[in-house]
């Protein structure tokens, strides 16, 4: 057996570089790679959605620190232009090999900075097999997706129908229940008035009924003999002696070694297999060659297997779940992501010793994330809702709570009940005002953004500092934030607006600038009729032509 590599590695060893790919949302890959280099002093390489950092060992879990990032994994092996073949055994053969080539030793030393085990895990295996199992097609692993119905049922309509079945079926178990047990029907009886096809199931209902009568015997036993077992050690034996149905293990466990499942994410459309194949064939050669447990559920290592089109990443994930999720507990309906709060809070360029205000906080995810990465500043979250400031306050707790445990300091953030429109500060008090904007998906309407940005914006225009004063601004309604920022742009001056991907919403972030423009209160605010169906040029002219012809 191969000698196991040792927990307490010496310096050297975690100084050896690895390669850490981390997901972000996308559009802020810049911000995020602008982390990575401060923080870590990394070298990044960025693409669509993602960073890859080289990093020593030691600096591993660092990379999980980061505000930016949402899902890492280390990556072992990366081959591109794998040359997949038309043949679909042929593919999973091959990438059932490549298990062998993976740098499985760089990948659980990494692991191993991030996650225990009670035992020693090998990363090479005491004798490599020649052949790591037979490979699948994905029509026998299960059955394929199909893009046309050709007139077939429907889910919901089989699940209908199956319902339906047993109801019926339960009804006439019920019924024959009753009358076997009343001897008011025999078959002969019942052969008259129903038939053959109702003998056939009345056969099928007694035989049920004898098999249920045969398990409840069974029970009874088993409780008999529980209740005469003098010691616990008894009523295990008892209860070992009865015979229980279960499905048969397709692998053998083994306490001393860890749980795995493969998890593979594809791209691409000229692939002879799905998903679901490659995932089972790579995960079977992976069991061929470790002998791992098999868990889907209740595993402690789970392998990334990334096919971008003829590109394949094979990697080791360094977290359980996403990391957005590690300073929120009370969630709202449009609860902004953290890690998208704290890519916005970059682009402010927050300096110590500022005032940041969200106006319209949510579940207060923007201040709190403010709080936790720039301590040194005062924090204001704000909202006419009393739901979400108590949500701000459950989170603030939370988060306090995270901070004890790791013996750091409280975060201080002042919630206030009010309304963004007519904000209870003073003149050119904030330094930065923050906000998610409501869209008009899930919560309000265009209609009432249309009203409600200008407001906003205006009197963020009275309360924001001349000339340090910053606003950034999160919406995807952004031909009501366009027609907004026009209404005040005396006021502010436009830096940049960066596009991203909200969970298949595109959404914007913008950025605007205080200029030294005094705020005029004497002149109100004229907002324009929101018109949301506003008709073409076409249409009027074919109402006028219409018009006349009647007038004729």
């Amino acid at each position: 057996m191969s000698a196991p590599i040792d927990h307490n590695m010496s310096t050297d060893e975690k100084d050896i570089l690895c390669e850490i790919e981390a997901t972000v949302t996308t559009g802020f890959e810049p911000t995020a790679m602008e982390e990575a280099v401060e923080k870590l002093n990394a070298e990044v390489t960025v693409s669509r959605g993602r960073i890859v950092l080289k990093v020593p060992i030691s600096k591993v879990k660092k990379v999980l620190e980061l505000g930016c990032v949402d899902n890492c994994y280390v990556l072992m092996t990366k081959v591109s232009d794998f040359k997949f073949s038309e043949d679909e055994l042929e593919s999973m053969a091959r990438l059932r090999e490549l298990v062998k080539s993976v740098d499985w030793e760089t990948g659980l030393r990494a692991w191993r900075e991030v996650f225990t085990f009670k035992q020693p895990i090998n990363s090479k295996p005491d004798i490599i097999p020649d052949v790591l199992g037979e490979p699948q097609l994905s029509s026998r692993i299960h059955k394929p997706k199909k893009g046309d119905n050709g007139g077939k049922k429907s889910k919901r309509q089989k699940m209908k129908e199956r319902m339906e079945k047993k109801k019926e079926e339960r009804k006439k178990f019920e019924e024959s229940k009753i009358s076997s047990d009343n001897n008011v029907v025999d078959k002969d009886s019942v052969t008259m008035v129903t038939g053959l096809e109702d003998i056939k199931n009345l056969d099928k209902t007694s035989q049920r009924l004898v098999n249920y009568k045969e398990v409840e015997t069974v029970e009874k036993k088993i409780e008999d003999n529980l209740q005469d077992a003098q010691t616990a050690e008894d009523a295990k034996q008892v209860l070992n002696t009865e015979p229980v149905s279960k499905k048969p293990k397709l692998t053998e466990y083994s306490p001393d070694k860890p749980a795995f499942r493969v998890t593979c994410h594809r791209t691409g459309l000229n692939h002879s297999f799905d998903s679901m194949g490659a995932q089972s064939n790579f995960g079977g050669a992976v069991y061929n060659y470790f002998k791992w447990n098999v868990s889907m559920k209740e595993f402690d290592i789970e392998v990334m297997l990334y096919i971008d089109s003829n590109d394949v990443r094979v990697g080791l994930a360094l977290t359980r779940q996403s990391l957005h999720r590690r300073h929120t507990i009370a969630f709202g309906p449009t609860t902004l992501r953290p890690t998208i709060a704290y890519n916005m809070l970059r682009m402010c360029k927050i300096q110590p010793g500022e005032i940041i205000c969200d106006p319209m906080c949510g579940s207060g995810v923007i201040p709190i994330q403010a709080a936790l990465y720039w301590p040194e500043g005062t924090y204001l979250a704000g909202e006419i809702v009393k739901r979400a400031i108590d949500r701000t306050v459950e989170n603030v707790e939370y988060v306090n709570k995270l901070q004890a445990e790791k013996e750091k300091p409280d975060i201080k953030v002042q919630t206030i009940k009010w309304d963004a429109s007519n904000l209870p500060l003073q003149d050119e008090s904030v330094t930065v005002f923050i906000t998610d904007l409501p869209f008009g998906v899930r919560l309000g309407s265009k209609k009432e953004n249309s009203s409600l940005y200008p407001k906003v914006l205006h009197e963020m225009s009275r309360v924001t500092k001349l000339k340090s004063g910053r606003v950034c601004l999160l919406t995807q309604d952004k031909k009501g934030i366009n027609k907004a920022m026009q209404l005040v742009s005396k006021y502010w001056k436009r830096t940049n607006a960066v596009g991203i991907n909200m969970g298949g919403l595109a959404a914007c972030v913008y950025m605007m600038y205080r200029n030294s423009e005094v705020f005029d209160k004497s002149q109100p605010l004229v907002i324009p009729s929101f018109d949301e169906t506003s008709p073409s040029k076409n249409y009027k002219k074919l109402q006028t032509l219409r018009e006349e012809k009647e007038l004729s």
